[in-house]
């Protein structure tokens, strides 16, 4: 190879041969060079910035820096506490409505008068089913707080739904209980005519008598045995002012003679409840109510009724 080398003003030159291998020590040399002076340039900058952070304009920055990052760290400790807070009182709200939902249960099993065991408020629900976990709930798992929350819930919802089961059971139980026919029609008054064969009080002569008569005091109550639906309230042949009350189950009973009816046809009239006034209206010799009781249309005995205990 030949290097030709002109001088500064372009009036001499010189030419030099070299070899491959001269060209490549050349190279070598000019990289070095360029290392050595960069290295250096490198160390000069490094020194001075080390310098200016050591001093006191820089350690000013640096403090002020530390002080923005305790403010923020800070603030973010007390969000942290704040949502803390916030977890623990629904936790405790949580807690406090379980125990309310145990207690309503355990008296409505007593009241309901459910067997044993039935409905047990005190032990945790039952559960069960295979594990399958996914890949994500694998490598996650909630924090002891969360999983306590979630528990609790559960546990509510499941205690709600009990709940609710046990309110129908015993809304049922209560709707057939006040439907069931027992007691007297009056709440002061006396047997007066029994149900069967007797003589009539008008004739004289021998006559079926298709119910019970129950003395007593002019505009007394006359009350109904069951809970029903009343399907008449007025007057007909022979019975006078009469109310009828249907109780469902085939079952109707009849009030007649009365003074003055407390119901009209369409009112839902509960066990106990007055429904009349007792009086003298009709084919009668005195105050008194006539009561019988029907099943699919055909009398029956009522002292079958009004002398068993009810439910």
């Amino acid at each position: 190879m030949k290097i030709i080398v002109v001088n500064q003003n372009h009036s001499r030159t010189r030419a030099y041969s070299s070899s491959g291998k001269g060209v490549g020590i050349i190279l070598c040399c000019a990289f070095l060079l360029s290392m050595a002076m960069g290295g250096g340039a490198t160390y000069a900058w490094l020194t001075n910035s080390q310098q200016q952070m050591l001093t006191q304009e820089g350690l000013k920055n640096w403090k002020q820096v530390l002080d923005a990052q305790q403010q923020d760290l800070g603030l973010v400790r007390q969000q942290a506490e704040d949502q803390l807070d916030a977890v623990m009182l629904r936790l405790a709200e949580l807690q406090g409505r379980m125990t309310r939902l145990d207690a309503l249960g355990e008296r409505l099993t007593v009241k309901g008068k459910l067997d044993d065991g039935e409905f047990d408020f005190s032990e945790v629900p039952a559960l069960g089913g295979p594990q399958e976990l996914s890949e994500v709930d694998t490598a996650y798992r909630k924090v002891g707080l969360l999983d306590a929350i979630d528990q609790l819930a559960a546990q509510i919802d499941n205690r709600e739904q009990q709940l609710d089961l046990l309110d129908n059971l015993i809304s049922n139980r209560t709707l057939h209980d006040d439907a069931f026919l027992a007691g007297l029609p009056v709440r002061k008054g006396w047997l007066s005519s029994r149900y069967g064969r007797r003589t009539d009080p008008f004739t004289g002569k021998g006559a079926w008598h298709n119910g019970v008569d129950f003395a007593g005091k002019r505009s007394s109550d006359i009350i109904s045995v069951a809970a029903g639906v009343v399907v008449w309230s007025g007057p007909r042949s022979g019975f006078g002012l009469l109310v009828e009350v249907n109780h469902g189950n085939s079952y109707l009973t009849r009030y007649a003679h009365n003074e003055e009816s407390l119901v009209k046809v369409g009112d839902i009239v509960s066990r106990g409840q007055a429904i009349a006034k007792m009086g003298s209206s009709g084919r009668s010799t005195g105050p008194h109510v006539h009561f019988e009781v029907l099943k699919n249309g055909k009398p029956q005995d009522p002292s079958r009724y009004i002398y068993r205990a009810s439910k």
